[in-house]
């Protein structure tokens, strides 16, 4: 099967030239260190965390961060910390990557599919205090769909007030996603994803305690050679370490052309208000891809129609995730706390009024940081154009 053209594809990574990595290479040629927690890992670290107290208006507080090899591994790293295992049950919004129900069914532990907020397009801390007074829960997995930030403080207040441990996938929100004091939150290093490295994770906890323990869990469980608990293999190695380094060099250059498609993206897209929108709190993110509500349209057909013109839609995240043959057996729970564990498709989509309303109405355009201007107005003009057929 022949790779598509760049003019097909939606998404396009944003990485360093080999030029770019090559005094990070040699370093590792110099300290003749590979993988297993090397001085560029430790570096990457050190330097992502200062990064970001920076970016969110502070001096580094106790939070701090360990480095996995996928943003998968950060949320089984993070779901294990919390004790989930066989047994336990964890709430994850029905409208997510694979990655999250997949990420606790690999423990053993059973994923019940949550409700969305629609207009939000996240799983709110008031939705899940509604589920779980309701229904058993052992720890809930919010995401930050599409970049679009949480409410840090809101989650911790949950924790508080609940007892149930939270992580936070915010695996295309880095630098947007400000850091709770309690919960966990886990990022994804993705080729694809707006901070890429090709592949890796960020699991960032709340102080060093907690990061050694995390860290004893990345590699095989052990201290000193001896294993004394389950674990996994899941350190990032000096490779890809040197491609984070020198994308938080970049970070500055890729979070401005990314601004730049977007505003020129809004701008095309302002006289379609009213037919077309894009979430509001993109604005609030380093866009990772551009997602749009369609007013009075089904967004399959439409999105359909576009792809047609060789327009390159998508549906990033979308249907649901009960609507994925393989998660049809898990039990979905709709915004106040009512489950169906039938694996009728129809009698679960009557619970999930948000994510159903999504699944209705959102699908995304093309979004990268090389997307022309003149590339951008041509999409528009084909959207406009199939809207008023």
């Amino acid at each position: 099967m022949p790779y598509p053209t760049l003019s097909q594809r939606f998404v396009i990574p944003d990485l360093p030239t080999a030029d770019e990595l090559l005094p990070y290479l040699r370093q590792i040629d110099t300290n003749r260190w590979y993988s297993n927690f090397g001085p560029l890992v430790g570096a990457f670290e050190h330097d992502f965390m200062t990064a970001m107290a920076q970016a969110h208006g502070g001096k580094r507080g106790s939070n701090t961060c360990l480095t996995t090899t996928s943003g998968t591994h950060a949320l089984s790293i993070g779901l294990r910390l919390m004790g989930i295992g066989p047994g336990k049950r964890v709430l994850v919004p029905a409208v997510t990557f694979p990655a999250c129900p997949l990420a606790v069914e690999n423990l053993g532990a059973e994923a019940l599919l949550a409700d969305i907020d629609p207009k939000a397009f996240v799983l709110t801390p008031e939705i899940a205090f509604q589920i779980v007074q309701k229904v058993k829960i052992d720890a809930v997995m919010p995401v930050a769909l599409y970049g679009i930030p949480l409410p840090a403080q809101k989650w911790d207040d949950f924790i508080e007030k609940t007892g149930i441990p939270v992580i936070i996938d915010a695996a295309a929100a880095i630098e947007s996603q400000k850091y709770p004091k309690k919960a966990l939150v886990a990022h994804s290093l993705h080729a694809l994803k707006p901070f890429g490295i090709g592949e890796g994770g960020l699991l960032v906890v709340p102080d060093q305690e907690t990061k050694i323990r995390a860290r004893k869990i990345t590699n095989f469980g052990m201290e000193d050679r001896i294993s004394y608990q389950s674990g996994e293999n899941a350190k990032m190695s000096e490779y890809h370490a040197a491609v984070a380094l020198v994308q938080l060099q970049r970070w500055p250059s890729i979070k401005a052309r990314r601004k730049h498609v977007f505003e020129t993206y809004l701008k095309a897209l302002a006289p379609l208000d009213g037919q077309l929108e894009a979430h509001k709190k993109l604005e609030e993110t380093v866009v990772s891809c551009l997602m749009v509500s369609i007013k009075n349209n089904d967004a399959q057909t439409f999105m359909q129609e576009l792809i047609a013109q060789n327009v390159p839609a998508h549906r990033t995240y979308l249907p649901p995730l009960y609507r994925h043959p393989h998660f049809a057996k898990l039990t979905v729970v709709g915004a106040q706390g009512q489950q169906s564990k039938s694996e009728n498709i129809v009698l679960k989509a009557k619970k999930m009024d948000g994510a159903e309303a999504m699944n209705a109405h959102v699908f995304g355009l093309p979004f990268h940081a090389f997307l022309p201007d003149e590339d951008i107005a041509h999409y528009v003009n084909i959207v406009a154009r199939t809207l008023n057929a």
